[in-house]
């Protein structure tokens, strides 16, 4: 410790106080005042004021405490400064009207150059994390530079993002690290970094920047591709970007495809996608795009049930791309996994992605499957009571008081899972000739029937159903029974 507090001698932090702080009496140390919190750790370090600061961890992140009144004086929204001197710790406030900029344009090429490090550390499988511990960096630089934080500067954390890093509990990265480090198992190292630097391209993307890098990282390794690709249409370019991206490039046409895609330009995105496949034949993520967009292009000579049933895949596969999946995701997350073809046609049409699609790729649709597309955003999602089953035929009626007349539907595989008195939430869309179940019905407790209903009424709360199916059923006496159960 000694040699830390000889390393540090004359260092100054800075940390903007808030509110919250102020009422607790410390103050957060999980980045800008992360190497004050691994000095105080354990016995404390001599505050300037009398007392000890002493170094507390709540849910994993540290802060600092000090004597009774030590921050008296302090207002929200000040600026403080904690330097190092004779070991002890002084506290004031500062307003850092002007500060050596130079200094500051140090530390921070320091902290960039040791993301990097860190980045390719993680990749190898050396270090768990892709950021770089910020106390660490500190140290480093105190060994290079000794006078680096003889001045304040401003707190580290915004510091640093303003120079296109990001800061997670304490340690830096470049802007687009693997912070969720599952999200990158599997990838060989060499296409964790690409990953990782296309990404960093992209989000700090500044007027004239030179992409060629990027672009290289992209055309070498198709997984990376794919990812960004995905990641692209879930967060649109801007426009500024999309121009700079070089036309010649079918990797930056993808990436181009793929923005006008998550911005509901499907009719542009094919375009860009025919010139992808012409310039590289055979790129996986372009030639599963070409193949849904030409399925939009249905047979005219085949009658309207068949297509009808082609175009609720198509509404399904739409609503799984990158831009959308999300939707049925947070379903799912609040569910279980087994109810999520009920938890897809919830995301579909509660938060009408039908018609988003009618809207991003109408152009490819013959006009009575607009007219059908329109008339499945009007429908509802019912709680269905099963009258009888004879054959291929299902006889089904609104368990809703006063519900419309009973339906008779013919299906290959429905009525062989079904027996009268069963409930089953579905939605019943007409395919041109009369109802027809699409979708995956699922049953429902008889038990829990009105508890059911009461979560059907306009408008549906798509997460209060999915939070239904993730219940058990309340006990006997209640209105109790048995868990919901899926049926297909």
């Amino acid at each position: 410790m000694s040699e830390l507090l000889i390393l540090t001698e004359g260092t100054v932090l800075t940390h903007l106080v808030t509110r919250a702080e102020l009422a607790a009496g410390a103050l957060a140390a999980g980045d800008d005042l992360r190497l004050w919190a691994r000095l105080a750790d354990g016995d404390g370090v001599p505050s300037a004021g009398g007392g000890l600061v002493r170094t507390v961890v709540d849910r994993g992140e540290p802060s600092l405490t000090g004597p009774d009144g030590w921050l008296a004086g302090v207002e929200p929204e000040d600026m403080v400064a904690l330097r190092l001197r004779d070991g002890r710790l002084e506290l004031s406030t500062t307003t850092l009207t002007a500060f050596p900029a130079e200094r500051a344009i140090r530390i921070t090429q320091e902290f960039a150059e040791q993301a990097l490090d860190a980045l390719r550390a993680f990749a190898e499988g050396l270090e768990p994390s892709p950021g770089v511990p910020i106390d660490a960096v500190i140290l480093e630089l105190l060994t290079k530079v000794p006078d680096a934080f003889s001045d304040p500067l401003p707190p580290l954390a915004p510091l640093l993002r303003g120079a296109s890093l990001e800061v997670r509990r304490g340690r830096v990265g470049i802007v687009g690290a693997p912070w969720d480090t599952a999200s990158v198992a599997g990838l060989d190292p060499l296409d964790i970094i690409r990953l990782a630097l296309v990404r960093s391209t992209l989000r700090a993307y500044d007027e004239g920047a030179d992409l060629s890098r990027a672009i290289t990282y992209l055309s070498r390794s198709e997984t990376v591709l794919a990812r960004i690709a995905d990641e692209v249409e879930r967060e649109p370019l801007t426009p500024a970007l999309v121009e700079a991206l070089p036309r010649t490039e079918p990797a930056a046409l993808l990436l181009i495809a793929r923005s006008a895609e998550g911005e509901g330009r499907s009719f542009e995105a094919a375009g860009f996608v025919t010139e992808v496949l012409s310039a590289a034949p055979g790129l996986g993520p372009a030639e599963r795009d070409a193949a849904e967009y030409a399925a939009c292009r249905t047979n005219p000579d085949d009658p309207l049930p068949a297509r009808a049933a082609h175009l609720f895949r198509q509404l399904l596969a739409y609503g799984y791309r990158p831009a959308r999946r999300r939707l049925i995701d947070d379903l799912v997350a609040l569910s279980v996994r087994v109810a999520e073809p009920a938890l897809a046609d919830l995301a579909l049409f509660e938060n009408d992605v039908v018609g988003e699609f009618l809207q991003a790729r109408g152009e490819w649709l013959r006009d009575d499957e607009v007219a059908l597309l329109e008339s499945w955003r009007g429908t509802p999602m019912r709680l269905w009571e099963v009258l009888d089953v004879a054959g291929d035929e299902i006889t089904l009626r609104d368990a809703a008081p006063g519900g419309a007349e009973p339906v008779t539907l013919t299906d290959d595989l429905l009525p062989r899972q079904a027996r009268p008195g069963d409930l089953m939430l579905t939605r019943l869309l007409d395919d041109g000739t009369g109802p027809h179940v699409f979708g995956h019905p699922f049953k429902v407790d008889p038990a829990r029937r009105q508890e059911m209903l009461d979560l059907l009424t306009d408008p549906v709360d798509p997460y209060a159903v999915a939070a239904f199916f993730r219940r058990a059923g309340r006990p006997p006496g209640a209105t109790g029974g048995e868990d919901t159960e899926a049926t297909s």
